[in-house]
């Protein structure tokens, strides 16, 4: 199966080479080698900014060479055991360094088949200076390192901007000096039995904003080139992670913006990264700056109350079709307990706006099996999904997808329980029959409780993740990429 495997995966990573536009040199020559694994899909990977960010911050230190690594090129496609580096090929067994970027937990069930395809233990305390040194770092991490405390050499919950450089020279010089590296503001080294160092120092994006530097076709913007507008949020939503891990809200400038597009002048189409972009200061007029730039937006979640006639206009002529709104519940007394409060007719109106536009399509995100919910809640959203469906020319411009609640650390509500699967499935039921019954035409989505519960048990497990991980790793067969809790989501 190797040269077979081996020619099928390098032609499948070529045609995706040739979509890609770069605008640094690659390397991948140099005294310290790196792969850089997103353990998800390529278009999901070559779509983050902290991934893109570490590889870019990689490809301009001397002595680095860094080759990228996704344990799947395409949806169709997951590779199998044994895996190559994306860019030249080269066996991921053979790189000194791996380092992984989680951006969600999930992603963390990918440890045991990558792990055991690769003969590497698990457990830390199992490896020895022959074992390639292993680091982690991204939201995850920044959300939940104690889980992986067990398994991960150099934990890095800060932000690589400000610990990436200083981590590399240490390891460029020195190799793998524990103390050295625990000492570094926003790292973390479990092996040494230190608690987690100060946290680093915030990064200045206004110095240096966050931007693709390698341009995919596939990725989720449709081929856009991706620039960070704000790192934080403004907001302090009950169950979100965005405002507790990227303190302080730090937003680029509009100088800033048109410098940075001034220097990338083949920008035809840009995708605005920002956990709640129309929160930012200035959003009105970098719409406006794009707009008489002729640059395509590629974004379409938007928030409604921030909508005027002229911001759907700018909208309209960058291109957008459909856009995306994020009441989260109907339910008045869920609005008050997530802090996100919803004037139901400025709501409406904002509807009505959005398709006297000329916008054809419209999604709507909400979240279920919240804390205290109730058939009275569920009767909420549906009365006013039923209200929106008025205010739209027909159900078929509408689509509604439901998110399960998940609690996280670090957010106010950490320590509430998620639903029972039983009683997720029946508040499912009840939404997909009453939601049916307003109108067929409807386009309607949930996620899955099994994946929302096992979401949870990651978002909140520590280090004795790393047993069950070793457990499974035992059980992985050379031809499988995935342990047992591969996400459904996904649908390989």
């Amino acid at each position: 199966m190797g040269l077979k495997h081996r020619h099928s995966y390098e032609s499948l990573a070529h045609s995706l080479k040739t979509t890609e536009k770069h605008y640094l040199p690659p390397h991948t020559a140099g005294a310290l080698s790196v792969a850089l694994v997103y353990p998800n899909l390529y278009s999901l990977g070559m779509s983050n900014l902290g991934y893109l960010t570490v590889h870019r911050l990689l490809l301009t230190t001397p002595g680095i060479a860094v080759e990228r690594f996704f344990p799947a090129l395409a949806a169709e496609s997951p590779l199998r055991p044994p895996y190559y580096s994306f860019e030249s090929g080269r066996p991921l067994g053979d790189f000194q360094i791996l380092m992984f970027s989680f951006s969600y937990e999930g992603d963390f069930d990918k440890i045991p088949g990558i792990f055991a395809a690769l003969a590497i233990p698990v457990m830390a305390k199992d490896r020895n200076r022959f074992h390639p040194i292993l680091m982690a770092g991204g939201a995850a991490v920044a959300s939940n390192a104690p889980a992986l405390s067990l398994i991960f050499d150099i934990l890095v919950p800060g932000e690589a901007e400000t610990t990436l450089p200083a981590i590399m020279a240490i390891l460029k010089e020195h190799g793998m000096e524990a103390e050295a590296i625990a000492e570094l503001p926003g790292v973390w080294v479990p092996a040494t039995g230190k608690k987690p160092s100060a946290p680093c120092s915030m990064h200045d994006i206004n110095s240096q904003p966050a931007y693709s530097h390698i341009v995919s076709a596939q990725n989720a913007f449709g081929g856009a080139h991706l620039i960070e507008l704000m790192r934080g949020c403004p907001r302090n939503c009950s169950f979100c992670l965005a405002r507790s891990i990227y303190q302080p809200v730090r937003a680029l400038r509009l100088e800033k913006l048109a410098e940075w597009i001034d220097q990338h002048p083949e920008c035809r189409d840009l995708g605005l990264v920002a956990p709640s972009l129309f929160d930012h200061p200035q959003i009105t007029e970098i719409f406006k700056l794009l707009d008489q730039r002729k640059i395509r937006i590629r974004n379409s979640s938007i928030k409604w109350e921030k909508l005027d006639s002229e911001l759907l206009l700018i909208l309209r002529r960058a291109g957008i079709t459909g856009l995306t709104l994020a009441p989260e519940t109907g339910s008045k007394k869920l609005q008050t307990a997530i802090r996100k409060p919803l004037n139901e007719e400025r709501f409406l109106d904002c509807i009505r706006q959005i398709f006297s536009a000329g916008f054809e399509q419209l999604k709507l995100y909400f979240v279920a099996c919240l804390p205290e919910e109730d058939k009275s809640d569920l009767d909420a959203t549906i009365g006013l999904i039923k209200k929106t469906i008025a205010a739209a020319p027909s159900p078929s411009h509408l689509s509604a997808a439901f998110s399960l609640f998940v609690p996280k650390r670090h957010t106010d509500w950490q320590n509430r329980k998620p639903m029972a699967q039983q009683q997720m499935k029946q508040s499912i039921k009840y939404l997909k029959e009453e939601l049916n019954r307003l109108s067929s035409q409807l386009r309607v989505n949930f996620a899955s409780p099994q994946e929302a519960l096992r979401q949870s048990y990651l978002s909140q497990t520590g280090p004795e993740l790393a047993h069950e991980y070793a457990m499974e790793a035992e059980k992985c067969h050379e031809n499988r990429l995935f342990s047992k809790n591969q996400f459904t989501a996904l649908e390989f």
